[in-house]
């Protein structure tokens, strides 16, 4: 085999740091790291809008928009960017001006339709407007985009907790892939709540077509076990700094297996997830079914 790509060209080098500085659009963010990086693309490629307007993103954390406007302005005059709409439209949500930002993300998705952070950018937006079925839209786009992985997942779970009217036809593709993502993580507590969610969705579609004496299906009643039973292995896995997915848990039983069952069931229950909770680092805990 020939070889054709020199790891010390341009469009490698400039891939490399791009990647780099995407990854430090985090919380925890680096300033030195930012600025480092940066300085470097901007002089290796001073004509690539990306490296000034990546200097934006400390300032826009620390609540100085008038210097991260600087910035992005700066880096505007050099070409266009996806980054610059999503900061863009970032600063604007920070000062108040709703409708602008919204125009920022919505301008950047139509440019760049295919860069996950632009999806998942407006999806947080509308989310936090309470524009649900926009924000499901483009949290799909994401997941489509991306893939179901550690910074996806949280989203779907979020959106899940807040919008239960999902068409059947999605939840039954969302099952596949977050059945897909299980087998593959089957320890991660993410993985787990993800699949009980999307169960909760299967059987709230489901049994909306019931009449109120109508008796649950056999599938219906698979649902609710898979709700139970994923949600009990979410929290035996949560490592979480809060506890999140043993709250949960526990305020799925309380709230929700306890009034339909009884308190005997729900005692056998708890001896199984204390069971699981003590055992499952000496057993392997959870495994994927093999049938």
């Amino acid at each position: 085999m020939t070889h054709t790509i020199d790891l010390h060209s341009p469009d490698f080098q400039r891939t490399f740091l791009e990647m780099m500085l995407l990854a430090e659009l985090t919380d925890a963010y680096n300033t030195e790291a930012i600025t480092a990086l940066a300085t470097r693309g901007e002089t290796a490629f001073p004509e690539d809008p990306f490296f000034p307007a990546m200097r934006a993103y400390p300032y826009i954390r620390e609540g100085n928009t008038a210097k991260a406007k600087e910035w992005l302005d700066r880096a505007s005059e050099l070409g266009d960017h996806f980054i610059l709409h999503m900061l863009n439209g970032i600063v604007s949500e920070d000062t108040s001006f709703t409708f602008e930002a919204e125009q920022h993300f919505l301008r950047g998705v139509e440019r760049y339709p295919d860069v996950p952070l632009m999806h998942r950018a407006i999806a947080i937006h509308y989310f936090e407007r309470k524009f649900y079925g926009e924000a499901g839209l483009h949290v799909m786009h994401y997941v489509r985009l991306a893939g179901l992985g550690p910074d996806t997942v949280p989203m779907l779970l979020e959106f899940f907790q807040v919008y239960d009217d999902i068409p059947i036809e999605m939840v039954d593709e969302l099952m596949k892939t977050a059945s897909g993502y299980l087998t593959a993580n089957p320890h991660d507590s993410h993985a787990h709540s993800l699949y009980a969610a999307i169960c909760s969705q299967r059987f709230a579609s489901l049994s909306a077509e019931l009449e109120d004496e109508d008796p649950l299906t056999e599938e219906m009643i698979w649902m609710l076990l898979e709700v139970e039973n994923h949600g009990m292995w979410s929290a035996t896995y949560d490592r979480s700094e809060d506890r999140t997915f043993r709250h949960m848990f526990a305020d799925y039983v309380n709230n929700v297996i306890l009034p339909n069952t009884s308190q005997f069931y729900v005692l056998r229950l708890r001896m199984r997830y204390w069971t699981r909770r003590l055992t499952h680092r000496f057993t392997g805990g959870y495994t994927v079914p093999m049938s």
